[in-house]
């Protein structure tokens, strides 16, 4: 991951300056962009997620979620979208590594016993689990992240107007203290509002949490878990 820094000088004692390196590290990358099919499939996915809802689908008390895999249930709408979802997820990655996934794969310092065997093979983006979620009046998602994820993935399909998500400082400390003086973003969230069409990739060890809704007609979303697998 690239490095953010820039030198500058801190003090000066008579005509003799201390110059020093300022490194900006453990950046947080988010991917956010328009769906190019999303008006040809927004519209069909919305009265499948609406019957998915009904009888069946998970009731969490602060959100509905629908049963099984949106892949497997969705049609070819949903095949077209997870893979259109992959293939974004996929040059995600390869922007912030500067290379390939099969290359980026193979220089893993935890599978560098497996570096030979591992670099021979192509690497992709693939959904380890895919589903829905309902959202009514008054219902939220409290902060959370998604385990033994590399990436994450949001779509929102319909919504009366905005969707906001929050994506949390993944820094725990920032929660403990005032600095007075903020050098190093400390903001603890950040809300993105988004509109139906949009994807959101991110880190899957990065927590998030949807603000209370409060609007009256439902709001949709798909979500993807997303691993790089060998192939």
């Amino acid at each position: 991951m690239p490095v953010s820094e820039k030198a500058t000088s801190l003090t000066s004692e008579g005509s003799a300056a201390t110059r020093a390196t300022v490194l900006q590290l453990f950046a947080t990358p988010v991917a956010r962009t328009h769906c190019p099919f999303a008006d040809d499939v927004n519209g069909r996915l919305a009265g499948l997620l609406t019957e998915r809802a009904g009888e069946g689908a998970k009731e969490f008390g602060y959100k509905k979620e629908t049963a099984g895999e949106f892949t497997q249930w969705g049609g070819t709408d949903a095949v077209r979208l997870s893979r259109w979802v992959c293939a974004v997820a996929g040059k995600f990655t390869e922007s912030l590594t500067g290379t390939s996934l099969t290359e980026a794969f193979g220089r893993s310092l935890e599978r560098e016993a497996e570096r030979d065997a591992s670099h021979a093979q192509p690497v992709a983006v693939g959904v380890t689990r895919s589903w829905a979620s309902l959202y009514r009046s008054g219902d939220r998602h409290e902060p959370h992240f998604h385990p033994n994820t590399a990436l994450s993935a949001v779509y929102y399909v319909a919504a009366p107007g905005t969707c906001e998500l929050d994506v949390l400082d993944p820094r725990p400390n920032v929660d403990y203290y005032d600095p007075g003086i903020s050098i190093a973003g400390e903001s603890h969230r950040f809300r993105l509002a988004c509109s139906p069409g949009e994807l959101l990739v991110f880190p899957g060890w990065l927590k998030h949490a949807v603000p209370p809704f409060q609007d009256e007609k439902p709001r949709m979303s798909i979500a993807w878990n997303l691993n790089y697998t060998l192939g």
